[in-house]
Formats: structure tokens, sequence, C-alpha cells
């Protein structure tokens, strides 16, 4: 309201009734009632934190011009202050809350005055609403100016809240802001009747805080609003009055603005780190997880991206959560969910098997294992211990698997690989084969083998005599070995027939060959070689006489009276024998011929004796040679006495003829 200041022509009755009325209002101050006035009607349920999108919020303020606000210390600043914080902080409060409206009404001694209607506190258009507040409270343009100078006015508690009930009540005021310093000084004193326009007010669902400050009477505050001390400065949970020193007065307007527009981000409570492990068989886990949060404009609504109760896959997940109250302040957090994989990857390992050496013991061939994982097999490896067996073919493989999944748990599992070699070579034997003197290996061929494991396998052979005498004709087996390194056998058989004939006809290419003399003889004329390999060698022991009579070896190489052995055809007479085998070998070799008879016994091992009737025979003996044995052995043979009388130099020749012979074959005849 417009200040009404003394001037020089204001007569002194004025003055008087002025003075009177201040110094009353001093000694007033003091008798401050202690009680409430009763039936003081309670406030509505706070109307703040109202939800976005509703009517426009409507804030009432009556303000305390009287002029104790600056005397006898001035406090105008301090409630300017106040005012244009309480103002701004209304204008910066939470968008959600829409249209948030402030008037001002003033009051003094005299009529309140409304000095701001209700205006748009985010008013765009000029002038803006900061201009409005600062224009009232005097700091530049035209307008009411707060000026709380004048030591004469007084407080008129009727009149203050008789114009903000008439402002209320055609504007649906949610809460109005009483503020004044001291009690009624004006007006009626008496609380029943300003309290009963309070009640009106607050009956008609507008909420009345009232706020002292200095010397204000806390039972006249309660008188207005109710006996609801506020503390700390907040409503949210409903308050009445509040008494403050003027210092502290633009904190706790402030405080009570933000607590109409709900500044405040709501209070979110995020979960701690979550770090568990998977569940079976999953690459993952399902979480629940609390979150709170809490506001003082409730209800908050949470939520969090993933929701608990999720699947989380296994790794390091963010959980961002936010929480929005109903005038959209927000606010959020986030924690981490860490799930493990603990879970071992699942391996089945081929079974074991047993092979032989010469197949792969690759897994190929031995088997690969089954794999799996809940999150995922990475790879699969394996490693081989060797445990050598009896012989080099054969060992065991311990073959380890191990599979790893894709998050580095391993697990494994045992194969056993056996290997073995128990199949033998196989053996080829040479060719069966005829030779007339050399049965050698190189001569008749050496078996081969291959074997499935073993690159070089031992062949040995040895030779079994089957039939005959090797010196003329016989028949041997030779028996062939392949042995590998396991000791597998395997054997085969050469037979290799030895027959002289291709030698003696040789000897019979000169031409026949007769041993004994006239009517007793025995001659093999060429082309009949292969008689004398069944001949001899002889199987007696008696040296005789030919019989009288000229055999011829025929067809049957019979040697007519001759005798032959009945079941082997061989000859019986040995004189004959040694006499045939020696003829023979001197025609293949004619130098033996030409040696000396004694020279060649003297150098037998042991030396051989000649006995002196065959000396004699020879001639004297020493100087013979070796045809002319021969001719006396023919001589013998023809001569009949000797199978008559069996004469003892028959025998002694015998054995010169042996020591010739020994050592002597138609293959080594030197």
């Amino acid at each position: 309201m417009k200040k009404h200041f003394l001037n020089s022509n204001q007569n002194l009755t004025n003055l008087l009734v002025l003075l009177f009325a201040f110094a009353f209002s001093f000694s007033s101050n003091a008798q401050c009632p202690l009680e409430v006035t009763p039936n003081v009607a309670p406030n509505p349920t706070f109307p703040g934190c109202k939800a976005p999108g509703g009517p426009p919020f409507k804030v009432l303020l009556v303000l305390d011009e009287s002029g104790s606000i600056n005397d006898p210390v001035p406090h105008e600043a301090e409630v300017e202050m106040a005012v244009t914080n309480f103002a701004n902080a209304l204008t910066s409060g939470a968008s959600g809350l829409g249209v948030m409206q402030m008037g001002i009404i003033e009051f003094s001694s005299g009529p309140a005055v409304t000095v701001v209607p209700l205006t748009d506190v985010k008013k765009t258009t000029a002038p803006s609403f900061g201009t409005i507040i600062s224009n009232y409270l005097g700091n530049g343009g035209p307008g009411e100016h707060y000026n709380p100078n004048n030591v004469f006015a007084l407080t008129n508690f009727e009149a203050a809240l008789t114009e903000a009930k008439t402002v209320s009540a055609a504007n649906d005021v949610d809460i109005i802001f009483f503020i004044t310093d001291g009690f009624p000084t004006a007006g009626s004193t008496d609380a029943a009747v300003w309290s009963a326009i309070s009640n009106d007010i607050k009956n008609s669902g507008t909420y009345i805080f009232a706020l002292g400050v200095g010397n204000a009477c806390e039972t006249h505050l309660q008188d207005m609003s109710g006996p609801q001390k506020l503390d700390p400065t907040t409503l949210q949970d409903g308050a009445d009055w509040a008494k403050t020193m003027f210092d502290l007065l633009a904190n706790e307007l402030v405080a009570l603005a933000n607590s109409l527009v709900d500044t405040q981000a709501p209070i979110l409570n995020c979960s701690d780190n979550i770090r568990e492990n998977n569940d079976l068989g999953k690459c993952g886990k399902k979480v629940t997880f609390n979150t709170e949060a809490s506001d003082a404009c409730p209800p908050v609504i949470t939520s969090c991206v993933p929701p608990s109760g999720s699947f989380f896959n296994v790794g390091q997940t963010i959980v961002t959560c936010n929480a929005t109250d109903k005038v959209g302040n927000k606010s959020s957090c986030s924690f981490k969910v860490t799930i493990l994989d603990t879970e071992l990857p699942k391996i089945t390992c081929p079974p074991s098997k047993l092979i032989s050496c010469e197949e792969s013991t690759a897994p190929a061939n031995t088997g690969s294992p089954t794999t799996s994982d809940n999150c995922g097999v990475g790879g699969t490896s394996n490693a081989d211990v060797r445990v050598d067996g009896s012989c080099p073919n054969e060992f065991t493989l311990n073959r380890t698997w191990t599979v790893v999944d894709i998050h580095g748990n391993a697990n494994n599992c045992l194969q056993v690989i056996s290997v073995e070699d128990k199949k033998p070579p196989v053996i080829k034997c040479p060719a069966n084969i005829t030779v007339t003197c050399d049965i050698s290996v190189p001569k008749t061929g050496t078996a081969t083998a291959l074997d499935n494991c073993d690159a070089s396998v031992s062949i040995t052979n040895q030779d079994i005599a089957i039939s005959g005498d090797c010196d003329w004709f016989c028949i041997t087996e030779r028996h062939w070995t392949a042995t590998d390194d396991c000791g597998n056998k395997s054997k085969c058989v050469q037979v290799i027939t030895k027959d002289v004939t291709p030698l003696i006809e040789k000897a019979l290419e000169a031409g026949p060959l007769v041993w004994g003399q006239t009517a007793a003889t025995v001659t093999l004329p060429p082309g009949k070689g292969a008689c004398v390999v069944k001949w001899l060698p002889y199987v007696g022991v008696v040296p005789t006489a030919l019989k009288f009579d000229d055999a011829v070896a025929g067809a049957d190489c019979k040697l007519m009276t001759n005798p032959l052995d009945r079941n082997t055809g061989q000859i019986v007479n040995p004189l004959l024998g040694e006499a045939m085998k020696l003829k023979i070998l001197v025609r293949l070799n004619p130098a033996l011929g030409t040696r000396k008879v004694k020279q060649i016994l003297d150098s037998h091992v042991p030396p051989c004796d000649m006995h002196f009737i065959v000396r004699q025979a020879l001639g004297g003996g020493d100087n013979a040679n070796v045809n002319e044995l021969l001719r006396v052995t023919d001589l013998t043979l023809g001569n009949i006495n000797v199978n008559l009388l069996v004469p003892e130099h028959a025998m002694h020749l015998l054995n010169v003829l042996k020591c010739i012979n020994d050592g002597r074959t138609v293959c080594n005849n030197p």
C-alpha cells in the first residue's frame, strides 16, 4: 500500500494519537498471549507437489509493511531479499508443475492492498515477473514500492486477512504465506476476530502458513494457521507456522518455496554391484535386485534397464536405473551385474581302441570326443603319453583330450589306444631251382619279405637235406624264415636240386669212360652221365673185381651182372665206385692225372700211407702218378682172381683211391 508520512500540516492532535498508538504497540508486544485462541480451524491438506498438468498453482504472499520492520533496527533489505529469492525460487522451480502464479498483499495500519496480483512466475511477455517484483520492492520503475519506514505504520491482521480472503475466494489460492514481525496494533486486536477470518480461508481449501520474524507473537501465528510448528523448514509433512530472525528469512523462505515446487530429484539407491555364477546349463543367470527410491513428492516411478528378473548373459552388464517423481524431477544410478561362467564344458572321450601297428593313431582313425558347453566350446586339443610295450611296434597311447569353453573353463577325459603287432611278415621264397654245383644263396636266390610295420625284416635260412649225396645228386629244402621286430615269423621252403650230370657229360665229351679190362668192363658212353648220379655214392665195403662181362650203361643204367643195390640202384662195389669217381675227376681235370700219388697222399690231412703192395704195383711207387694208379685199378677190377681170392692188395688199393678222392668232387677238383 502507499505509505502515509507526516507533513507540516498535520495537527498536534493527530501526532499525539500516533505517538500513543506507537507506544501502545510496544507495550502490547510484551504481552503476547501464551495460549492459542480456541476454535482454530486446521489447515487443509498441504497443496504442494501437485501433479503435472493440473490447474495453475497459486501462492499469495501477505507481507507486513509496518514501521517496526525498520525501527529500531532496519530490516527492509533483508525482507526485500527474502521476497526476491522466494520469487526466483518459484520461477526456477520444477517445470513439471506447469503454471505457477504468485501475488503479494501488503498491509500495515489501514486496509490491506493487493500490490502484485496473481501473476505467472514464468511470464514470457513484458514486463516479466521478475521485473514486476523488482519494481514493487523499489528497485526502479513505476508502481508500488515496499517501504516500511513510517514509524507510525501499525500492524492490521484483520485488514490483511480480509484482503487475503477476498483474493483467495476469487482466485482459488492454494497457499498463503502470512509474514509479520509483530502482532495486531491496528484494526481488531481480538484474536477471535481475525482467527475467524483465517478459519474461513482454510475451510475454503486454502492453506495458511504464518511466518514470524523478529518480535512476531508465536501465539498469534498459531491463531491464524494452527499449532504445528515447522522444523526443519519443509512443508511436506504439514506445518502451520515458523519463527525466524530477519537475517535467516531469505533462506527459509526459499526453502518453503522449494517445498512447493519440488526442485529436488528423488533419492535413488541402486543395488550394490552384483557378482553371480551362471545358472546350470545356461550362459547367464536370472538376476533379481532391489532399487529403492524416495522423494518429497511421491509417488516415484522407478525403472531399470535391464529390469530386475532379467536374464543376464555371462560377462558384465551395466544396469541403469531412473527415478522420476510426479513433477518430472529425475535421478539415476547404475551398477554392474557380473555373471561368471563357472560351469565346465562337457566332454565324452571316444572309446578305448585296439589297433594294429600299421593303422594310423590319428583321431580320424581312432575317434574324437563329443563336447558341449553352456556358452560355447572354444576348442579341443589332445596330448599323448606313450608307454612302450615289449617290442618296438607295440605300445599304448594314453591320449588326454581337453576341451576349453569360450570363457577359459577346461575339462578333460582319457582315451586309451593300444597298438599291437600280431601280423607276421609276408615272405616269398625264390623259385625252386636245379643247379650243377653251386647251391649258395647268391646262386639260388634270396627270399623277400614285407611286414605291416617293420621296414627291415630279418630273413634267415636253414638247409635241410632231403635225399641224395650232394657230391653227385641231392635234394635240399632251404627253409626261409622272416622275423619282424616283435618276433612274428613266417616261413617258406625253396627246393634246391643239385645234379652234377652236366659235368659228367662234359667229361664224356672226350669219349666214353671205361673201367676194368678185357671181358670185365663197365662203359659209360656220352649221354649217360645221369647214370653216375644214380650209381654213386656206392654202398658196399668189400672191394671186388668186375663180373665177367662188358657192361655198358643203357637206358635203365643197369650194369649187367655187376651188382647194384636192389632198393637204391647204387653201386655195391667200393673199388668200382672210387675208380669211377677218380677217372671222372681226371677227365675233368687232366692235370690231376699227372700228379704224383705219393705227393697227394703226403699232403692229405692226416697223411695217408701207401702199402708196399700198392707201391710195388705202381713200379716202385714214389714217382707214379694218378693216371698210373687208374691203370693199376682197371687191371685189378678186370682180374677175376680178385673175386676168388680177394687179394689183400685190392683193399690197400681202395684205401689209396679213397685218400686221393677225399675232399674232391666234380665241382671242387683241385
